[in-house]
């Protein structure tokens, strides 16, 4: 798990005008909240916050120092203003080793599926990222889903199928899809062609096709008969 720390500090909780003076400048309002601390208004630098949300996101511990203190937190959530994507606010939750937390890991996929590289399928992803309930010392930053496993097409893999340690509880429905392989479109249509059957075939073994007479010869012979009647 990657280390990550944060110099926070105190601030006051004013009017509105404050915050947003705040965020126009190079720093963040901030909250810190947990099952044994009071909650604490803090700002923290602007650059320095974007980049610990944008690797850690809700899965790594956080150490804010604050006012000679050090507080491991993990981010509970945070805002991003509509328009410019500029985080607006994050929420920290403080940690404590005796209590389960419960927040969001991502997956990561690694290795090479046999059904993709030998027989033109594609990886279809549907979940990225698990719930999980653990002690934060059991937290993991992520984890690995091997899709090597994936050896024909149509496989998939669910949640059940994940593999964390017993002291992690993934809360997703056990069967929720996580990945699978998908059937390219041009083994579907190959597939599904009707080949239209050969005249030859249609007749019995010696048996010669009559064909019909073009459509000149077929007037011509018509007209000779109509003259004979005549």
């Amino acid at each position: 798990m990657s280390e990550f720390v944060l110099e926070a500090n105190s601030r006051e909780v004013s009017q509105h005008s404050k915050v947003t003076e705040l965020r126009d400048g190079d720093r963040v309002p901030a909250v810190v909240y947990g099952p044994k601390n009071d909650s604490l208004a803090i700002e923290i630098e602007y650059n320095p916050l974007y980049k610990v949300v944008k690797e850690a996101q809700l899965s790594n511990i956080i150490t804010l120092k604050l006012n000679k203190k050090d507080i491991r937190v993990i981010i509970r959530e945070y805002q991003k203003h509509s328009v410019s994507g500029r985080i607006t606010h994050v929420d920290f939750l403080a940690l404590d080793d005796k209590h389960p937390i419960v927040t969001e890991v991502p997956l990561e996929f690694v290795g090479v599926s046999n059904a993709v590289r030998e027989q033109g399928g594609k990886l279809n992803f549907k979940n990225e990222k698990v719930k999980v309930r653990c002690l934060p010392t059991d937290l993991p930053s992520k984890i690995e889903v091997d899709v090597s496993v994936l050896s024909e097409l149509g496989q998939k893999l669910i949640m059940s199928d994940l593999k964390v340690k017993d002291a992690v509880k993934i809360l997703n429905n056990p069967s929720d899809p996580v990945v699978d392989v998908n059937i390219p479109k041009k083994i579907i249509i190959e597939e599904t062609v009707v080949v239209a059957p050969v005249a030859a075939e249609a007749t019995k073994e010696g048996e010669a096709v009559a064909e019909a007479p073009p459509a000149d010869e077929k007037g011509a012979k018509g007209a000779e008969s109509k003259k004979e009647k005549e």
